[in-house]
C-alpha cells in the first residue's frame, strides 16, 4: 500500500506537527516500532492507518503517496508533548470536517460555474 514517498511525507508530517513516533502510534493503536519501520521503508502503511494519517494532518492519499504536492496544512496551536491518542483523535475529525467542507466548496464551484 505504501511507496517509499510515503514513508518520506510521514515523517515529515509527524515532524512538522512536532509528534513523536510514540504519539502517532498511540493515535494509530500500534507498536511504535511499527512507526519506525514505516517511516524507514520497511513495512507498508494498511488502509486504515492511510485514512486516520491523513484525517489527522490534514492531507489527500495523493498528497501522503507523493502524487501530488497540493497540500495546505490545517494548524493548530497545541503542546506536542502534552497531546494523547484522544486528542489526536479530536483533531482529526475537525480536519475531515474541512476536508469534507473544501471539498463541497470545490464541487459548489464547478456546479455554479457549469450553470
Amino acid at each position: 500500500m505504501a511507496g517509499f514517498e510515503s514513508t518520506i511525507r510521514l515523517k515529515e508530517l509527524r515532524n512538522e506537527s512536532n509528534l513523536t513516533q510514540a504519539q502517532l502510534a498511540n493515535y494509530l493503536e500500534v507498536d511504535q516500532s511499527l512507526i519506525t519501520k514505516i517511516e524507514n521503508g520497511t513495512r507498508a502503511l494498511n488502509i486504515t492507518m492511510v485514512d486516520k494519517i491523513c484525517s489527522l494532518f490534514g492531507c489527500s492519499e495523493d498528497y501522503l503517496f507523493g502524487n501530488s504536492n497540493d497540500y495546505i496544512p490545517l494548524k493548530f496551536a497545541f503542546r506536542a508533548n502534552l497531546i494523547n491518542a484522544e486528542d489526536l483523535q479530536s483533531i482529526a475529525a475537525v480536519n475531515r470536517i474541512a476536508m469534507n467542507i473544501k471539498y463541497m466548496n470545490e464541487l459548489i464551484g464547478v456546479a455554479q460555474d457549469e450553470d
